[in-house]
This record gives C-alpha cells, sequence and structure tokens, in this order.
C-alpha cells in the first residue's frame, strides 16, 4: 500500500512534468530540424494515356499554359535540401479526361514516401484542353514568281522537281483555315537556268501565312527548277495559193496581226531564226469573191527548241489574224486625143499622121484604186510604124488610110480590155527637085 500511495503521490506534478517534457523536445527537434517551405517553379506536367484521345483520330491543345505548374513542397528542412526539381513529377492521367475537358495534376516526389513530406501543393490542380478532330488535307504547290529576267531574257518555265503536292493534319479548325500552300521563286536578273530550295509558305484565304505550330507537314520546303530562255522578235512571212473568182483579184495586201512575234530559245538556236514563215495552204483564196480572213496558230510552225514569248505584259496564244484583200475588178473607158499618140519609125519618103482633132478610146480594167491612178493626159501612147509594118507583112507602105494599135503605157494593176487602134493618114512625101 506504501508502493501505490508513493505511485500517485503528486501525480498532477508527474503529469505536467511528462508534458513539458514532450514539448521540450518537440521545442528542439524544430529548433535544431525545422518544418519548411520550398517553392518550384515551371514543373513540366508529363501526360499518361494520351491514346485515349487519338485512339479516336482527335487531336488536344492545352490551354493558358496549364501543362507547367508551381509545386509547393513542405517538409524538415534535412529533408527539403535534398529535394531538388528534377525530384517533383506531375502528371496528368488523360484516362481521367473529363467532360470540361480537364484533367487532374497528381503531385509526388520522386524520392520520398508521403510520411515524410507534410505536404506537397501546385498553383493549379488540372490541365485544361481544346479537343478536336484531326484532320488532313493534300494541297497542291503553287509556285508564285516574282521578280523578272534581264532585259532581252524570259521565264521559259518553273517546276517542282520533288513533286507538286504535299500533305498537312492537324486540328480541323485550324487546317480548314489552309486554302493554299505557295513556294515562291524569285527570277530577278537572271540570265540562265536555276535550281533553289525554297521554304513552303501556307496561306489562308486572305493570303496570309498560317503559322500555327499545331499542323504537321509532309515536307517543308520544295526543289524548284527555273528555265530561262532568250528572246528575238521575228516578221511573220505570208503567201497565198489559187486565184480569186472571175472579175475579182487579190490586192497584194495582207494584213497581218500581229505582224512581228518574239520567240524564245536557247541563244544558240533562236539567232539564226530570221522569221516564222507560213506556208501558201493556209491562205487558199481559191474562187474568193471577199476579202479572206483566217486565224493562222503559228505555234505549228516554230522550229524546233523555238517557243513563243508573251513579253511586254501582252497576252498571245499563238494565233495570228490574217486578213487577204480581194476586190472586184471594174471597166473603165477613157479617151487620149490623137495629139497625145506619137508615130515613131516612119519609113523615109513617108509622112504617117493621125487625124487633127480626134481620139481614140480605151477600156481599161483594174482594181478601182489604181484605176484612180489614170490619167489620159499624162500617159505615153505611141504607134510603132515599122512594128505594124512587120506584123501586117507590109515591105513598104502605100498611100491612103490604115487602122494602127496604139501602144499605152498604163499604170501597174491597170490593163486593157480590147486594143486601142487609131487611124492613119499616109502619104508620100514628093521629091525635090533640084533647080538647075
Amino acid at each position: 500500500m506504501k508502493r501505490t500511495n508513493k505511485l500517485w503521490h503528486n501525480l498532477g506534478l508527474k503529469i505536467m512534468a511528462l508534458v513539458f517534457s514532450v514539448l521540450l523536445w518537440m521545442v528542439a527537434v524544430n529548433i535544431n530540424d525545422p518544418v519548411e517551405r520550398k517553392v518550384f517553379r515551371d514543373v513540366k506536367v508529363e501526360t499518361t494515356n494520351t491514346n485515349v484521345l487519338t485512339d479516336e483520330n482527335k487531336l488536344y491543345k492545352v490551354l493558358d499554359d496549364t501543362d507547367t505548374v508551381t509545386v509547393t513542397v513542405r517538409a524538415s528542412r534535412s529533408v527539403l535540401e535534398t529535394i531538388n526539381v528534377s525530384d517533383i513529377t506531375a502528371s496528368a492521367d488523360f484516362s481521367e479526361l473529363s467532360f470540361t475537358n480537364t484533367v487532374p495534376i497528381r503531385l509526388s516526389v520522386n524520392r520520398y514516401v508521403d510520411k515524410q513530406i507534410e505536404s506537397i501543393s501546385g498553383s493549379i490542380d488540372s490541365m485544361k484542353l481544346e479537343v478536336e478532330d484531326k484532320k488532313e488535307k493534300q494541297l497542291v504547290i503553287e509556285i508564285v514568281q516574282s521578280g523578272e529576267p534581264a532585259e532581252g531574257y524570259i521565264v521559259g518555265k518553273i517546276t517542282t522537281t520533288d513533286g507538286n503536292a504535299m500533305r498537312i493534319s492537324g486540328p480541323e479548325s485550324v487546317v480548314d483555315t489552309v486554302k493554299k500552300a505557295i513556294v515562291k521563286a524569285d527570277v530577278s536578273d537572271l540570265t540562265d537556268n536555276i535550281n533553289i530550295t525554297e521554304k513552303i509558305t501556307l496561306l489562308d484565304a486572305e493570303g496570309k501565312e498560317v503559322t500555327d505550330s499545331s499542323i504537321s507537314r509532309s515536307v517543308n520546303t520544295a526543289k524548284v527548277s527555273i528555265t530561262i530562255l532568250a528572246t528575238k522578235e521575228v516578221p511573220v512571212s505570208l503567201s497565198t495559193m489559187g486565184e480569186p473568182a472571175s472579175g475579182y483579184v487579190a490586192t497584194g495586201e495582207i494584213n497581218c496581226a500581229p505582224a512581228v512575234v518574239t520567240i524564245a530559245g536557247r541563244s544558240s538556236v533562236i539567232k539564226d531564226v530570221g522569221g516564222l514563215v507560213i506556208p501558201p495552204e493556209e491562205l487558199d483564196i481559191t474562187g474568193a469573191t471577199a476579202d479572206v480572213t483566217k486565224l493562222i496558230d503559228v505555234r505549228g510552225y516554230l522550229p524546233e527548241g523555238v517557243s513563243l514569248s508573251n513579253t511586254g505584259g501582252e497576252e498571245f496564244n499563238g494565233k495570228i489574224a490574217v486578213t487577204v484583200k480581194i476586190e472586184p475588178l471594174v471597166d473603165i473607158t477613157r479617151t487620149v486625143d490623137s495629139s497625145r499618140i506619137q508615130v515613131l519609125n516612119v519609113p523615109e519618103g513617108y509622112s504617117v499622121t493621125l487625124t487633127p482633132d480626134s481620139s481614140v478610146t480605151m477600156k481599161l480594167r483594174g482594181l478601182q484604186g489604181n484605176l484612180d491612178q489614170v490619167n489620159t493626159d499624162t500617159l505615153t501612147c505611141t504607134v510603132d510604124v515599122a512594128e505594124w509594118m512587120s506584123d501586117n507583112g507590109l515591105s513598104e507602105l502605100s498611100e491612103g488610110s490604115a487602122e494602127a494599135e496604139v501602144d499605152v503605157s498604163l499604170p501597174s494593176g491597170v490593163i486593157l480590155t480590147a486594143p486601142v487602134r487609131a487611124a492613119l493618114t499616109i502619104e508620100k512625101i514628093a521629091e525635090v527637085t533640084p533647080e538647075e
């Protein structure tokens, strides 16, 4: 009984002493190894089970930079001193994706069990996503020329040498904004062929570049081959075949538009090309009673290795417009005073004259324009007596009246439709006897 009494003697003081001892121990511990907190910034959130979306042909985009988190760890100083940012794990398991497209972020310290870490917390508790269907699109790579070759040269051909198509894929809303793919080809001051590699640019409907990093491309660059050709201006040469209908004639005027074309090719080839010759078979005027017009594609008559060039900003499809002028023949009658007719080669001893104040009639035929050039006051009209005698088998003249053909010098394109005849008076000149 005495021992029991001693155990419970001053029990309150004993309990107070125990509590004080515990508190003293805790204070000592905290003074030597206190609980503190440490902040780790820009911790990358690792994603797992992303196939939850990709297997359904969907893509995601992290919103509001929620793929990084600032982590705060509370633990004793001795523990915190050994923890580095590489020991912090932040993960988002896509199998936990919510209907609002958020994924919880789980935090842990890799090298410590939970009881050694008082607490771990993040600046955000979930990753926010934008989820869309994945879409693919195939685009033809268009070549956009910039600049101009050196003077006297043109661009013959610009092609991509490694294919002219590409595929892009990404979120549907982004892919749908892409309307074309282009590659730029600068030909400024070129005089020879060149091969280049250029970046492919994606453009929207307004021609602005689409640079969204969520788009994947099958290719990023294109190899471009640029062919440069020398140019030369050459005339078009034309001729006709056949004859117009009776009473009509080709005036000789052939209008051609354009009359001069620009050809292109290697300098060694085009230097020997003097003109573009169109065969007469292209312009058959047989039986024509009006102007003959035709479009002729001159590309079929270009020498090998030569092409047409569109220079000066003019559009030319290779067809020239040709008009062959056909006009009717016109018949007119003109008279010439006998005083305008010269008598030539009169045999000695004879006098051959035309009836004074008489005239001869000429029946003329030709184009109206040519007939308008006939001036009876300036025409040269002659009667060659010696030729007339020869044509009629005469060895000498006989006095009296006769009729001879008049030779008329007419302008080009005008003909006589009937011989011009003049009445002649032939007289023998009396011999003069010398006085004795």
